[in-house]
């Protein structure tokens, strides 16, 4: 665990603007070639921009990998998000369609949850012309970008539509009912202030029951048809607890769920590459793996 003078040393560094270990390098870019091309996939909301992620010599009836990005529903795409899809995409030869989504408060819920939808909808039924396999379409989404990923799940199973192969939601929001202010706090998190503000921003206080805002208030009858998923929590993170209770619930639902807390680790670790990210990013591709191989 860390010890109070690392946390205030780690709070120290946060606020002085260091977000991650560094900025990506040009050594690994170079270590992760990938051909990257902008699509523009029309959805109910407009046309959504997605990056198309895919290694070199790529394979046909590759996995498909659908990545949602973090930022609190307000904070655009980075290069971060794309180096951490270039990794999948050379881990496990796959394409990976990293979603730059609608951002509030220009456009506040639903307007996200509703592009992403078409998109993953737009992605299963075009397997073939993107060279992918069908049965083997996972997401991934890491902060806002998790809770996104467990609606598309919920959509899925309420609609029927297709079935993902799996889905890793990484340190999610996924209880926007509750004040940030009234759940546990590290002094390495944002001040409540802010989070309250990012909520804000995103939904009106009489919708955050939603369960597409909210998916720990999701009715069992949206959560049984989850494919296996993963759920990694961050020990010094005001959503840590709701992360595992959403766990649980998947859990008490019948899906198979890996649930892990990166005990010495913040908010958006994974991607932004501090803390315990490199283990925790080795357990997502060991999920997805094992997934791939049908284990």
């Amino acid at each position: 665990m860390l010890t109070q003078k690392q946390k205030e040393e780690l709070a120290a560094r946060l606020r002085s603007g260091v977000q991650s270990a560094s900025a990506v390098s040009q050594e690994e870019w170079d270590s992760y070639p990938a051909t990257v091309r902008e699509l523009a996939v029309s959805t109910s909301q407009g046309d959504a921009r997605v990056y198309a992620v895919s290694p070199e010599n790529a394979r046909e009836s590759k996995p498909l990998i659908l990545n949602f990005h973090g930022g609190g529903f307000i904070v655009k795409h980075m290069d971060r998000d794309e180096l951490f899809c270039r990794k999948m995409a050379k881990r496990f030869d796959a394409l990976v369609l990293d979603v730059d989504y609608r951002l509030a408060p220009e456009n506040p819920y639903p307007a996200a949850v509703l592009e992403c939808w078409d998109v993953a909808k737009w992605a299963y039924e075009n397997c073939a012309a993107l060279g992918a396999d069908p049965s083997k379409i996972i997401l991934t989404g890491h902060s806002s970008g998790g809770n996104l990923a467990a609606g598309i799940c919920m959509r899925a199973g309420q609609t029927g539509a297709f079935r993902p192969l799996c889905a890793v939601i990484d340190y999610a929001p996924l209880d926007l009912m509750t004040d940030p202010a009234d759940k546990k706090q590290s002094i390495c998190d944002m001040p409540a202030e802010r989070a309250q503000a990012y909520n804000a921003k995103y939904i009106a206080p009489e919708k955050a029951e939603d369960p597409f805002v909210s998916p720990v208030y999701a009715d069992p009858a949206l959560l049984e048809h989850f494919p296996a998923t993963l759920v990694i929590s961050a020990g010094e993170d005001r959503l840590c607890e709701e992360n595992e209770l959403f766990a649980m619930k998947l859990a008490q639902a019948g899906v198979v769920v890996t649930s892990k807390r990166f005990t010495e680790s913040i908010h958006g670790f994974v991607i932004n590459r501090m803390c315990e990210w490199e283990q925790a990013t080795e357990l997502i591709f060991t999920f997805i793996a094992q997934r791939l191989s049908g284990e």
